[in-house]
């Protein structure tokens, strides 16, 4: 039997031992259609830290059988520099919540160009020149790593995912929970910040409308900011000190 057949049955072992028992009680239970949805349906967190734990096991099974090259290739664990980027992250997010209403518009700016122009929110802010204000609440996808690959929480979630095997065993399930949960939060908050940059374009839209969707994005950033200081915890990295200056 080869290596990765070997890996494969651990890894299937893995989560039969996860959710054995959860599958062997659902059908046990009665067939009404409330009682088959409430047992047999396993959420997309359940099966993400499931699938995790089985990348674990595959990679210690790797570690056991072929050594830690073939470990690293299973599931490597991040350098301190790849770690460092949710320290920036964290930061970053902070200087956002502390300076939100400076990040997220810009006035003065008589010139923009046709994208700028179908992306930014003109708000209230006189006649013309530099009274004129603009909403930019794509600036939030920046700070929260989906405008560019080099933002520093880029696919943050997938670099905490290979983390995991640094948190302190018996903090495993809980760190993976706050993971998935921040990722959840993290996609709400991109595309709160999306619809709001189209609020006065869609029907019905103005600056309420704007305004109200922004407050909302708000209020995601700060749950974020709250479960991104849960997994540097986990991980025992400290927080860096507040960023200065103009970002």
């Amino acid at each position: 039997m080869s290596r990765s057949t070997i890996i494969f049955f651990l890894c299937v072992t893995c989560l039969f031992l996860q959710n054995g028992e959860s599958w062997r009680s659902a059908m046990s239970r009665p067939s009404s259609a409330t009682s088959q949805e409430d047992s047999v349906e396993i959420s997309r967190r359940q099966l993400f830290q499931s699938i995790v734990k089985a990348g674990v096991t595959s990679a210690a099974a790797s570690l056991i059988l072929g050594g830690a090259s073939a470990a690293a290739s299973a599931a490597s664990v991040p350098s301190p520099e790849e770690l460092a980027r949710l320290q920036n992250g964290y930061a970053r997010v902070q200087y956002l919540l502390k300076n939100w209403d400076d990040v997220t518009s810009v006035c003065g700016k008589a010139i923009m160009s046709d994208t700028e122009r179908k992306q930014v929110i003109r708000t209230e802010g006189g006649g013309g020149g530099e009274g004129i204000c603009e909403k930019t609440p794509l600036r939030v996808q920046e700070f929260m790593g989906y405008k560019s690959t080099t933002d520093p929480l880029y696919k943050a979630d997938k670099l905490m995912v290979r983390a995991a095997p640094l948190v302190d065993p018996d903090n495993f399930e809980s760190y993976l929970d706050v993971v998935e949960r921040y990722r959840e939060k993290a996609d709400q908050t991109a595309m709160m910040a999306y619809t709001s940059s189209w609020g006065e374009a869609n029907p019905n839209g103005g600056k309420e409308v704007i305004d109200d969707y922004l407050d909302k994005t708000k209020a995601d950033v700060v749950e974020s900011e709250k479960l991104l200081k849960q997994v540097l915890a986990y991980l025992e990295l400290p927080q860096l000190p507040p960023l200065t200056g103009k970002l």
